[in-house]
């Protein structure tokens, strides 16, 4: 299969959809969240289960938006894509409060997605995988 190089119309439309994602998030809608997803996304969290499809991840959406206030930022390290499939290298870092005792933890995650164009040519997450650093690095 011969890849097109990679278009700047999508890698603009892949950060959009990344920063509508953290958007979301830091405003603690878990709905809007789950629409940057296609159906069938699988999210691989480091230490713990995977997450396959927009069912399973809507309960645990709600369940994370209704525990923690975030405010999280987005920085894009690598964007890529060909075809109708995107890529994307970020870091997330930020603060997410407990809401039931105001306890503040800082967070910095490194993030690759997979993104895959859907039938109505927006893009959407299809694979994600996410880790925190060591103290190390």
């Amino acid at each position: 299969m011969q890849s097109k190089p990679t278009r700047e119309p999508d890698i603009a439309a892949i950060k959009r959809l990344g920063q509508e994602y953290f958007d979301a998030t830091n405003a603690g809608d878990a709905e809007r969240c789950i629409a940057t997803m296609s159906d069938d996304v699988v999210i691989m969290p480091a230490n713990r289960p995977t997450i396959a499809g927009t069912k399973q991840l809507r309960a645990l959406s709600q369940d994370y938006h209704a525990t923690y206030a975030a405010r999280y930022t987005l920085q894009y390290d690598e964007v890529e894509s060909a075809q109708d499939f995107g890529f994307a290298r970020a870091t997330v870092s930020g603060t997410r409060t407990l809401k039931s005792d105001g306890s503040v933890e800082a967070v910095l995650w490194r993030n690759v997605w997979i993104l895959k164009r859907q039938a109505d040519g927006a893009w959407k997450f299809w694979r994600i995988i996410f880790n925190t650093p060591r103290e190390a690095e």
